[in-house]
Parts: structure tokens; C-alpha cells; sequence
């Protein structure tokens, strides 16, 4: 029974720090329309450049949890998920998923985004 109680308070607490990390990373890369608003303004030759080279010091947690994921390991860069500079989105949509998951979502809830049960930028299953 303790053991069950212990678990189940580590993943009360795993999903309440994600979803801060979450917010906080959300709040200070993007706007609350999810773009990037509040993002220093870039030059074009700036805008070239990749986003793990400046977010290794802004966001160094979440760079580091990319770089240790699937897709970190596979090299899939930020924009292939969160779309260009231009086109930012700071939460991706099932659709965005689905570019390379397609086979994937077949087996997921509809009702639900892709970050309700995976731990964004880690791709591990919430237990």
C-alpha cells in the first residue's frame, strides 16, 4: 500500500512540474495566442539560425530533454514540430503529429491532445 501511495504521489508531482515547466516555457517563448510575440526580435540571418543555439541557455531544460528524446537522438529540429519562425506554434497540434505519427494517432484517444498522455519533448508515456 505504500508503495502504491508513493508512486502515485511521485506521478502527482512528475505531472504537476511538467505542466509548470510546460506553462512557464509556454509564457516566456510565446504570446497566449501561442506565437512568438514575446520572442527578442531576430534578424534574418539570426532567424537562420537553429533554435537549440540560443534555447541551450534561455530554456536549458527543455533543450535538455529534447536532446535525450527519440527525436533529439534522430535529430528532428524544433521547427519540424513547432513550425518556422514565422509560423510558431508553441504547443503542436495532433495534426502536426500526425506529419510523422500518422500509424501512431490510430491507437490514441480523439478526444484528447497528444501532451495529455506524453510528456512533451521526452515522448514518454505518462504512467
Amino acid at each position: 500500500m505504500r508503495n502504491i501511495l508513493k508512486r502515485s504521489v511521485k506521478t502527482v508531482f512528475a505531472v504537476v512540474a511538467g505542466s509548470v515547466l510546460i506553462i512557464t516555457a509556454g509564457a516566456a517563448l510565446g504570446a497566449a495566442d501561442g506565437s512568438l510575440s514575446n520572442h527578442p526580435e531576430l534578424s534574418q540571418q539570426e532567424m537562420l539560425t537553429p533554435c537549440a543555439d540560443c534555447h541551450r541557455e534561455a530554456t536549458p531544460e527543455i533543450e535538455k530533454q529534447w536532446y535525450a528524446s527519440v527525436h533529439g537522438i534522430a535529430m528532428v529540429k524544433c521547427y519540424q514540430c513547432h513550425g518556422t519562425f514565422e509560423t510558431f506554434k508553441v504547443t503542436p497540434s495532433r495534426e502536426d503529429c500526425a506529419t510523422c505519427h500518422a500509424d501512431m494517432l490510430d491507437k490514441c484517444p480523439t478526444d484528447k491532445s497528444c501532451w495529455e498522455c506524453h510528456v512533451p519533448h521526452m515522448f514518454k508515456e505518462r504512467k
